[in-house]
Order: structure tokens, then C-alpha cells, then sequence
């Protein structure tokens, strides 16, 4: 290359060489089964991460709040607690999105099969925060009931089960 170095070769994003023949007879893979529907454990679990994820925030917080010299007494917790509750809330509606499940959901190996329908959405999150506060109980109906699947429209599934996980 001759210039100043700021110049871009022509047909860059070309392969000058030819690939060499390959003679390889192709292989077949079977197609991975995708289980129906994850265990209950699982899914009680992913309404539990969703708890612990609020719970440390919460206590991010107060850590923070003592650390800087501001008193972390009872009058401050339903502060802290609104604070963490928001932070899910926003984390939740970024990773339905994104990775296809909220942080427990995520943290227990639970996804949606398919991506969740924008307009849903609002509806997951508050039927995945009713989920964590009644501690996950019920997740115990199982994947074909719950709430979620309800409130997205779409199958809830193992992660490990999946051909393609949500990147």
C-alpha cells in the first residue's frame, strides 16, 4: 500500500485465493430434542434469582448509603427497597428483549422459546414480579400455566434444550 496510510485497498473484503476443493461427504446431525417444558424446580428457582437480584440492589444500596455517611436507618428501606424494585424492573424489560428471560429466569437456566412481543412485555415483568414476591409458588403449576407463559404468549423452556440459545 502506497500513500499516507489512510487509504483503503480496493476489493478488501475479497478473497483473492480460491478455497481448495474439498471432497468431504456430508454428515448428518440429528436434530436436538427440545424438552417441553423445564422443571418446576427450575422455574421456582428463576422466580427466587428474581428476589435475590432485588435483595442485592437493596443491599448495594445501603452499603453505598453507610459507606458515603448518610444513615441507613428504617426510614430509608422503602427507599432502598424502591430503588432495587426499579432496578429489576428496568434489567427485566432490557433482557425479555434481549436474552429472552428475566435475571432469574436467566440465572436458573429458563428462557422463552421464542422472543417475547414488544407490546407483552409490561405484562411479563409484573406477572414475573407477582411470581417473586409469592416466592415463586406459582411456578409450582408448572411451564404450560404459569403466569409467564401466560402474560408473554410463548412457551417457556430449558435453555439447555434449545438448538439456538438467545444470543
Amino acid at each position: 500500500m502506497t500513500g499516507t496510510g489512510n487509504e483503503v485497498p480496493e476489493a478488501w473484503d475479497k478473497i483473492r485465493e480460491p478455497a481448495p476443493d474439498l471432497d468431504m461427504e456430508p454428515v448428518e446431525v440429528e436434530p436436538r430434542h427440545v424438552p417441553p417444558e423445564p422443571s418446576r424446580l427450575s422455574l421456582v428457582g428463576g422466580a427466587w434469582g428474581d428476589l435475590v437480584a432485588i435483595l442485592g440492589v437493596c443491599t448495594t444500596t445501603i452499603i453505598t448509603l453507610a459507606i458515603l455517611g448518610y444513615g441507613a436507618d428504617l426510614a430509608s428501606l422503602p427507599w432502598v427497597l424502591a430503588v432495587g424494585v426499579a432496578w429489576w424492573i428496568a434489567a427485566t424489560a432490557v433482557l425479555l428483549v434481549v436474552r429472552q428471560g428475566t435475571p432469574g429466569m436467566l440465572l436458573s437456566g429458563v428462557v422463552f422459546e421464542d422472543a417475547v412481543p414488544r407490546d407483552r412485555v409490561a405484562w411479563v415483568v409484573l406477572a414475573a414480579l407477582a411470581v417473586c414476591i409469592t416466592l415463586g409458588v406459582p411456578a409450582l403449576l408448572g411451564a404450560h400455566a404459569s403466569p409467564l407463559r401466560l402474560a408473554a404468549g410463548v412457551d417457556v423452556v430449558s435453555a439447555a434444550g434449545l438448538d439456538d440459545p438467545p444470543a
